[in-house]
């Protein structure tokens, strides 16, 4: 694949506590970052805000309805382009990164629709000792996170970005040509990994919450557009309960296999950049 780009879509919403790692730690393997923020009321759009004036390649904005974040795609439709799908509470390993932005570049997977990673599902995260606990994809549910928009001509479902299988693809390709790489490399070896801080704290408003998972974007859209104020009630009751007992989809998908613990310094501590600050010191 000639002229090969990487764009990364990202929609977020209250994500403060870990937004600005999550977007540093991606930034030397994009091309382009597109962040549309849904309407945070924490410090994420600020925090955006600021890396954007850092970086060139952020593109900001502010979205008031989930389709928004698909409609800032359809240019890339058709083009050289892997859309790389990355959410606020989902930290990449920054060093690993760098060697698929190679195999990117180089056209190993240009065959390929879409790409999974491996996955930490992480129940606790200890900053002092560098060490992460949590449920590993597989057995766990990974999500593709890569999304080769060359052998696309259109998308015609406009809800949240990337989700939909109402697909025009070119001739050949379709949509099972998927690249589980989560069941091809074990954790420790992947170089597409990250850690997916589900069961934490996202937001510095979700410090004292009740429940260990958020409701996701979907769930949000589902009580948001019910106009009778008794069913609104009914339903935003009936899914704070359904997170409050364990029973919600985030629970049941990604709390699977054994609890593990895992080395989680290489995506709080950017090796690469170390390496190169030592050199430069050295001359």
């Amino acid at each position: 694949m000639n002229n090969v780009q990487i764009v990364a879509s990202m929609l977020i919403r209250n994500e403060d506590i870990y937004i600005e790692k999550v977007i540093r730690n991606i930034v030397d393997f994009c091309d382009k970052i597109i962040v549309t923020d849904h309407q945070s009321k924490d410090q994420t759009f600020e925090i955006c805000q600021r890396l954007a004036a850092e970086f060139s390649k952020i593109e900001l904005h502010i979205i008031h309805a989930l389709g928004e974040s698909s409609q800032v795609l359809r240019p890339f439709y058709g083009t050289n382009t892997w859309v790389f799908a990355v959410d606020g509470d989902e930290i990449f390993d920054p060093a690993g990164l760098q060697e698929m932005r190679s195999k990117l570049l180089a056209g190993e997977f240009s065959e390929s629709w879409n790409i999974f990673a491996n996955t930490l599902h992480c129940t606790q995260l200890d900053l002092k000792t560098q060490k992460a606990w949590g449920y590993l994809a597989p057995p766990a549910r990974a999500g593709a996170r890569l999304y080769n928009f060359s052998i696309i001509d259109d998308w015609q479902d406009y809800g949240e970005r990337l989700l939909g299988s109402n697909i025009i693809f070119k001739e050949g390709y379709h949509l099972g040509l998927r690249r589980y790489l989560h069941t091809e490399l074990d954790w420790d070896t992947s170089y597409f990994r990250y850690i997916h801080t589900s069961f934490l704290p996202r937001s510095s408003m979700d410090k004292h919450a009740l429940v260990n998972t958020r409701l996701n974007a979907d769930e949000v859209g589902k009580i948001n557009n019910q106009t009778n104020p008794i069913l609104k009630l009914h339903r935003w009751l009936k899914t704070h309960f359904s997170h409050f007992m364990g029973k919600d989809w985030k629970n049941q998908k990604y709390r699977q296999g054994p609890l593990v613990e895992k080395d989680a310094s290489p995506f709080f501590y950017n090796r690469t950049l170390r390496k190169r600050n030592t050199k430069s010191e050295s001359t």
